[in-house]
Formats: structure tokens, sequence, C-alpha cells
């Protein structure tokens, strides 16, 4: 069962922060409320009971947090950082080099060989199994010299293609290097 509510200022129908001005602990209070009416077993009969309690509950640890000023800065601290990094992987995603998925090599990698970049990788599970970690991936190289520093595999491109509606069309997968800080988007297609 999954929440219902991004955030506990979701769940009481209150403005995200920052607050201008400040919410004070009265009006949080009629918030809360407010969505514990709305939420009501009585209110929400066409919904299914485990709705109502997981939403409940999450009303309710909302309340907890928010009424608290100690645990509310922490949380509205948090919620903000969480914003920003929203910000930056959308700044490096718009900034990142195109490259289409056919410019790549295709081909079955040990990943723990790979990650390591040697034949004596720790990680390798041929160490107590007697067969590496094989996985079909596709690889290019990146300008630091990395030969296989983008590796792309098939759950990549199908989390790619999960924000695209239909079983056709364009996709694109924001892959880092293995070995330095460069971003690139790849770009494929399905038929």
């Amino acid at each position: 069962m999954s929440p219902h509510f991004q955030n506990h200022y979701e769940a009481l129908s209150l403005p995200r922060p920052p607050h201008s001005p400040e919410l004070d602990i009265a009006t949080i209070r009629k918030a809360y409320h407010a969505a514990l009416l709305r939420y009501h077993p009585d209110k929400r009969r066409g919904s299914g009971k485990d709705t109502i309690t997981i939403a409940i509950d999450e009303i309710v640890q909302a309340y907890a947090t928010l009424s608290s000023p100690a645990r509310r800065s922490k949380y509205d601290n948090e919620l903000l950082d969480l914003g920003e990094a929203e910000i930056r992987a959308t700044r490096i995603h718009a900034q990142a080099e195109g490259i289409d998925l056919d410019e790549f090599e295709e081909g079955e990698i040990c990943v723990a060989h790979m990650l390591d970049g040697d034949e004596a990788s720790d990680r390798c599970v041929s160490q107590t199994t007697g067969t590496c970690l094989i996985q079909h991936v596709w690889y290019r190289g990146c300008r630091c010299g990395k030969k296989d520093a983008y590796v792309v595999s098939e759950c990549m491109l199908e989390d790619g293609m999960s924000d695209i509606d239909g079983a056709e069309g364009d996709g694109e997968v924001l892959v880092q290097c293995l070995r330095c800080s460069t971003w690139i988007r790849v770009l494929f297609s399905t038929v």
C-alpha cells in the first residue's frame, strides 16, 4: 500500500515551505482536524478500509511532525534539500549530451569486473560460486579514457520506457561515467 500524500503539508492541505507568513500551531491544528474529517470512515464510504487507515495514519504522522517546532524545522530542511536535489538532477539532465544507443557496443560483461576494472574483483560472485555475474549490456567509452565508462543494462532501458505511454516510442536514460563525473543521455527507440 502506497502513501496518498507526497509530504506532510499535502496531507494537511497546507502550502509547502517556505511559508509567508509563517504557519502557526492554530492553523496547523485546524488543518489537522479538517483532514481527519475529510477522511473519516463515515464520510468516505466508497473507499476501502485500508485506504482510509493509511490516509488517517499519514494525517496523524503529519500533525505530529508539523506541530512540534523542532521536528517541523528538521522536516522543512529535509524537504527543501530534496527540492534542491531534484533541481540539480534536472540541470544535469538538461546539460547532458544526448548519444544514440546505436553508438554503443553491445556485449556480455561481468558487472563486478567492470566496476572494479580488473580480473581479480573482490565483488565477483565467481569467488564463491565459480561463475561471474554476467549481464547483457551496452557500453561506451568516455573522454576520460575508460573504455566501458558508460554502461546501460536492459533494466535501465525498461525503466526509461516506463515514462512513455504505450509499447512503442522513444526513450532516454541518464547515465554517469563510472570513472569521472560526466553524464550523458542515452537515447533509444522501441518498435
